[in-house]
């Protein structure tokens, strides 16, 4: 049995070079403890963060914020949110 849940964190836009943009879904991941006290279970942030756009591809976040497919050199650059509607 996998202890693991995900927790939608934010959703924004990414660009491409060419000027298409992309839905993302940042998602913590969230790890089950089991509190003996109160009988209660309770889910804490491992600390893990996992981008996937809105069409399922997981995606790699560079250390100067740019996102790539998984196996794709194609940068994905975030959207100011003044530049778009949702």
């Amino acid at each position: 049995v996998m202890d693991k849940m995900l927790h939608c964190l934010e959703t924004f836009r990414v660009q491409d070079m060419h000027g298409a943009t992309y839905k993302v879904h940042a998602y913590e991941h969230l790890t089950r403890v089991e509190n003996l006290l109160d009988m209660q279970t309770q889910w804490e942030p491992t600390g893990e963060v996992e981008y996937k756009l809105a069409t399922g591809e997981h995606l790699d976040l560079d250390e100067d914020g740019t996102m790539h497919v998984l196996g794709s050199s194609m940068p994905l650059v975030r959207m100011s949110p003044s530049a778009h509607v949702m």
